[in-house]
């Protein structure tokens, strides 16, 4: 099939000094425990006229470009919902709206009026002056239901979706609460520290000099470490019936005289206090050599233990952290983490730059995976199985391209649980990585927290020893003061050298672990959706949305080629329904082929990519945009700059 874009030129001449938007539509799951469930929804957008000049402080991830739409046009933003069912036809009511002041729109607004298990669909839209509603954006979102059964878990018989530099704007804007409110959407942070600030104050920061990120709830970020800190624990303070929160601080730069180990652990204590972190001598207990010996015995606490702990682990390169664990022992209030790529790294540590003799500090692993082509270091993926096999805990990330963190797929996500990776750090932390509920889910294979051979060895205090069928309990010492809970599914037998004493606070019982805590549960009475459903009725709905009639869902429309005339960037923006491969080509008015450009689509909907012509000579071109079997037409015009 053959078409001809005639009104695409004189279109985008007309574009070309107006105003066009891009737009950032996020919709996500609020959550404090797992046991409870989601506790609203939040959404928040940001628009911009597509002249605006990126800064470091608004790095853009998923920002789709609607070139058609003047945004000097647009009087005010609009967020609509309706829920999905099965058999209903999808009516969608108004929440709120935002009017349009500045140059710069954005704004949120969190859903608190839903049911558990339920799936729902958000609208952001666009009225104009003269009142006419321009549709944006579809998203949908499944609430989470309460499962009290997760407090059960061992703290490294779980994965989580953790962030990956949380502290950038890309993962979650200042505007719409920074790292603070990044917390609802995950326990596992990220933030890289560097000591070139010489007040003995740390910086954070991806790339350059200086502060630049997301800390300081209620400023406009670009605050100091000491700001990040204060948003973990007022979070922390306002929620204390949260998941354990995991902080890795990544040292970027060395310890030197007015940044050491001891600094540092001043700062976790005063404003974290001592009693809200969970710390490497409280693994050890009374019972064990090390830390690594403590770990392979499965002496971590459930995680209804470390209901309302802060867990700080570092990060870096294997001097960085072992100058801490010489420095600090076991006072450490951090655990340290050594980067590996395979299973010979695990055993010889020393390949990971950890001084020899500290091998036993090391419980937490931390692994690249998934790097884009330029990054290189990826880690092998059956480490995660070999550290988990050992009860350690690890985290795998993804290298991305120009400051960016990397970010995982579903499919790439799907594959990483696969090989035991408990804490899987993604950029894009309000996204729903099926079939995770509220971020947290057991680890493949595990049905239960089961001990090994259903027997305790541990005498760690304030913990959860829990079996699905039995627990046989030996060589337990539960000292005065001390709070122990033991739960089976059938039976507990403790053994003659279970030393249960006296000013103990001991709970045996036998349970499904439903009852471990008292939680504000909401009624789950939603229809829940499969995904496959949910991708049937969103895709009815942006048909809808982008006015999509055509029978045939191989055409493409709206289809814009822009700038036109342009001195650089070739942008290509349209819509279709269709995974389909897009191929674009450029030919000189000699029929010569100059320039192609490849894109695969990974969602369908809205689609765009881009090209530089910076190196072609000022002139007329003509273009071939190739979409599956539909292709399309069309001229360029390069000029100077």
């Amino acid at each position: 099939m053959k078409k001809v874009i005639l009104f695409t030129i004189a279109f985008l001449l007309f574009t070309q000094v107006s105003k066009a938007i891009k737009v950032r539509f996020t919709v996500a799951n609020m959550s404090v425990n797992v046991a409870e469930g989601s506790i609203g929804v939040f959404t928040f957008f940001e628009i911009y006229p597509d002249d605006f000049v990126q800064t470091d402080s608004t790095d853009f991830i998923e920002l789709i470009d609607f070139p058609e739409i003047n945004y000097n046009d647009i009087h005010e933003i609009m967020i609509e919902k309706t829920i999905l069912t099965s058999d209903y036809t999808p009516i969608f009511n108004r929440l709120t709206s935002f009017i349009l002041t500045d140059s710069i729109g954005f704004g949120d607004y969190t859903d608190e009026d839903f049911i558990q298990g339920s799936t729902y669909a958000y609208r952001l839209s666009a009225i104009t002056h003269l009142g006419q509603q321009l549709n944006l954006i579809n998203k949908s979102m499944s609430t989470g239901i309460a499962n009290p059964i997760m407090n059960c878990a061992k703290l490294n018989n779980i994965y989580r979706k953790a962030g990956h530099n949380t502290y950038q704007n890309s993962v979650f804007p200042s505007f719409a609460g920074g790292l603070f409110n990044s917390l609802f959407y995950t326990r596992v942070l990220e933030l890289d520290v560097w000591n070139n600030n010489n007040n003995g104050v740390w910086d954070v920061r991806h790339i350059g000099s200086g502060n630049k990120n997301n800390c300081g709830f209620g400023t406009t970020g670009n605050n100091t470490f000491i700001f990040c800190l204060n948003d973990v624990n007022n979070w922390h303070t306002q929620h204390p019936n949260h998941d354990p929160i995991i902080v890795h601080i990544d040292l970027k730069q060395n310890f030197n005289f007015t940044h050491t180990p001891l600094m540092l652990d001043n700062w976790l204590n005063v404003i974290f206090g001592s009693q809200n972190i969970y710390k490497p001598r409280d693994l050890i207990g009374n019972n064990f050599a090390n830390m690594r010996a403590a770990a392979q015995q499965n002496n971590w606490p459930s995680m209804g233990d470390l209901t309302g702990k802060i867990i700080i682990v570092l990060t870096g390169d294997g001097g960085k952290v072992s100058k801490y664990i010489a420095d600090r022992s076991l006072n450490a209030i951090a655990f340290s983490a050594a980067k590996v790529e395979n299973n010979t790294d695990v055993n010889d540590l020393t390949r990971a730059g950890i001084w020899s003799g500290l091998e036993n500090d090391i419980v937490f692993y931390n692994m690249q995976q998934f790097g884009s082509p330029f990054v290189g270091g990826d880690a092998d993926f059956n480490t995660g199985f070999f550290t988990s096999s050992l009860n350690y805990i690890n985290r795998t990330y993804g290298g991305g391209f120009f400051g960016q963190p990397g970010d995982y797929s579903n499919s790439e996500y799907d594959h990483a649980i696969d090989f035991n990776m408990n804490n899987i750090a993604v950029a894009n932390i309000t996204s729903a990585f099926y079939p995770l509920e509220n971020g947290i889910q057991w680890l493949p294979d595990v049905t239960y927290p089961a001990l090994v051979n259903d027997h305790i060895y541990s005498n760690y205090q304030n913990v959860t020893q829990a079996a699905i069928y039995n627990i046989v309990a030996t060589d337990l010492i539960v000292e005065p003061e001390a709070h122990y809970r033991m739960i089976a599914g059938n039976s507990i037998d403790l053994q003659n050298n279970v030393d249960i004493k006296e000013g103990s606070d001991v709970d045996i019982r036998i349970d499904n672990c439903t009852n471990t805590g008292s939680y504000n549960l909401r009624q789950s009475a939603g229809e829940q959706l499969t995904q496959e459903e949910i991708n049937v009725l969103m895709h009815e709905l942006d048909k809808e949305l982008y006015g999509y009639t055509p029978a045939d869902e191989k055409e493409i429309v709206r289809l814009y080629v822009y700038p036109n005339p342009t001195s650089n960037i070739v942008n290509i923006s349209y819509t279709n329904y269709l995974l389909n491969n897009a191929i674009f080509t450029l030919y000189d008015l000699t029929g010569r082929l100059v320039k192609t450009e490849n894109y695969t689509p990974q969602t369908e909907g809205n689609q765009h990519f881009s090209l530089s012509i910076n190196e072609l000579k000022t002139g007329t071109y003509f273009y071939t945009l190739q979409v599956g079997e539909q292709t399309y037409n069309g001229k360029v015009v390069k000029i100077n700059q």
